[in-house]
């Protein structure tokens, strides 16, 4: 039996989006795309990997599509979305990053408009955790294709949650970090990082399957006078571990300040 596939309008054919799309078609979901034609060559990119429709204006989306995905950049979306007559019959999610729901519901006049923030290349794998707020099945179920999916209850738990996108951001900056320690100390590149990633990987795999929270975990891996000890107590004195948690700070006073 052919499953009827969901139309998806999406203004922004940015990175982010072909992350989203992969991983749809990655695992055959019933959706199919129709994309806006503003960064052609990009658009074109897609729609001839994908087999998609490019819409002829953004407007033309709109009225094709009740389901809107909108992924632009930060900058400029605003002025953008604006000159857009959006339907009643619209919902829209929006992934952009510093654009609160309020701007956009006051932007689209719409009263379907729901927030998100997901990694974007593990949803290329299907892996990647997105947020939701407000809760919706409609997005619920498109995003769950992608990975696992967090409702979230309120507006403010959705801002201080959706800091985890930076956080996933600079965890690669951290992963290249630790794995060049291991190059400059004569192991390849190919074997620092591979001996780095299965080991969080192992860690991380161990955590979720567990009952016991981190501290209980912590616990046992960590013995008095030993390597671990001794490593976290050099980062403590540094600030290295309290500094990501400033950073976190940072990143959800730059968000409120936008409200």
């Amino acid at each position: 039996m052919i499953r009827e596939k969901k139309v998806i309008g999406i203004i922004g054919t940015g990175q982010l989006a072909e992350f989203i799309i992969t991983g749809i078609h990655k695992v055959n979901a019933p959706y199919n795309f129709i994309l806006s034609p503003r960064s052609y060559d990009r658009t074109l990119k897609l729609k001839n990997l994908f087999d998609l429709e490019i819409a002829e204006s953004n407007q033309d989306l709109l009225d094709k599509c009740e389901m809107v995905f909108i992924c632009l950049p930060a900058k400029n979306s605003l002025l953008i979305l604006s000159d857009l007559s959006f339907r009643k019959e619209n919902t829209i999610l929006s992934a952009m990053a510093g654009i609160t729901r309020e701007e956009l519901l006051k932007i689209t006049n719409s009263k379907f408009v729901h927030t998100s923030m997901m990694p974007g290349y593990a949803n290329a794998s299907n892996k990647g955790p997105s947020l939701l707020f407000p809760k919706d099945p409609e997005w619920q179920k498109f995003l769950s294709f992608l990975g696992p999916v967090f409702q979230c209850e309120n507006e403010k738990e959705f801002n201080v949650a959706a800091v985890i996108g930076a956080v996933s951001g600079a965890s690669f900056v951290l992963f290249e970090t630790l794995s060049k320690w291991f190059t400059d100390n004569n192991l390849s590149s190919k074997f620092s990082q591979k001996l780095l990633l299965e080991t969080l990987r192992g860690n991380i795999d161990i955590a979720l399957e567990s009952d016991e929270d981190l501290s209980e975990i912590i616990s046992k891996v960590s013995t008095p006078g030993g390597i671990t000890e001794t490593l976290v107590n050099q980062l403590d004195k540094q600030e290295a571990l309290s500094s990501w948690k400033k950073g976190m700070d940072i990143i959800l006073k730059n968000s409120l300040s936008r409200k």
